[in-house]
């Protein structure tokens, strides 16, 4: 289904990573693959996929792999027994190595990606993400896994930070939320709370996103650098969210969306303010929705 070479080893890229199957059934997803030695020596595999030293050294699991739903913006950990405090997967001895030529194979399980997922990417610690692996349904996973007792899953949030090359606006978005870092030099001219005519294109297409949300609730933050006084930044901050909240009420078409300000001066960067482009980056409006 999908193959990479390790990048972190000893063995550089002499070790071959084969994605066998990903099969989902209900709320599991099952994990399998074979490592091969394409080295012309021994290679230890004994802590090739594990995290340091979780088991107190008396074996080795694929615990340090997760799939990653790029969609969702999720990263989902392999599930854990109750009982053994161990992943769902498979063990092997800590002395473990491999002849030239060899391989062996493994499996994992996870809790599974939403039906709507069709490939997800393998993250592991010793190669680069392996993408558009398929996520196969209705497979034989045996009964013991997906009837195992097993902790809650863990399902991590995925950050992901966009930059719009124009300059106009960059973006946060994890799970359930996005943050649209509007310009405040694009939408004001400078120490103005009035919109200026480039801040229609802009604000127009949040409205659509925010339309097509299912957000309710939308937070309006205004920043500033740390140039001037606060005395002066917050309420200028704080009168160019309003500025930016009564254009976007006139510009939602959807019912049920509540509008909230705040303006916050300088005390909340996201860049340096030691440079003209950092102090660009923290003059600005944000826009916080859930998707």
């Amino acid at each position: 289904m999908a193959t990479a070479t390790t990048t972190s080893t000893f063995h550089k890229d002499k070790l071959q990573i084969d994605i066998l199957s990903l099969e989902r059934s209900g709320d599991t997803a099952v994990l399998t693959a074979r490592v091969t030695n394409n080295d012309d020596e021994d290679a230890k595999v004994y802590d090739l996929f594990s995290t340091s030293n979780r088991f107190g050294g008396q074996y080795s699991t694929p615990d340090g792999i997760s799939l990653i739903d790029a969609a969702n913006y999720k990263r989902h950990l392999p599930l854990v027994e109750q009982e053994e405090e161990k992943c769902l997967c498979s063990t092997w001895d800590d002395t473990s190595s491999l002849a030239p030529g060899e391989d062996f194979e493994f499996w994992a399980a996870f809790p599974a990606p939403p039906e709507d997922v069709s490939s997800v990417s393998i993250s592991t610690p010793v190669t680069a993400n392996i993408s558009g692996v398929p996520v196969s349904d209705g497979g034989d996973i045996d009964s013991e896994i997906t009837e195992a007792d097993t902790k809650d899953p863990e399902i991590l949030n995925l950050d992901a930070y966009q930059e719009n090359l124009e300059g106009d606006s960059d973006r946060e978005q994890s799970g359930e939320e996005t943050s649209i870092h509007l310009s405040a030099d694009v939408l004001f001219e400078v120490n103005e709370s009035e919109l200026t005519g480039k801040a229609d294109d802009t604000l127009e297409d949040v409205a659509k996103e925010i339309d097509g949300s299912s957000a309710t609730t939308i937070k309006i933050d205004g920043h500033a650098d740390d140039t001037g006084d606060d005395s002066i930044n917050v309420p200028l901050s704080e009168d160019r969210a309003e500025s930016v909240k009564k254009r976007l009420e006139g510009l939602v078409t959807r019912d049920g969306v509540e509008f909230e300000t705040a303006g916050h001066g300088s005390e909340d960067p996201i860049a340096s303010n030691s440079t003209e482009e950092g102090r660009e980056k923290n003059r600005r409006v944000t826009v916080t929705f859930q998707k």
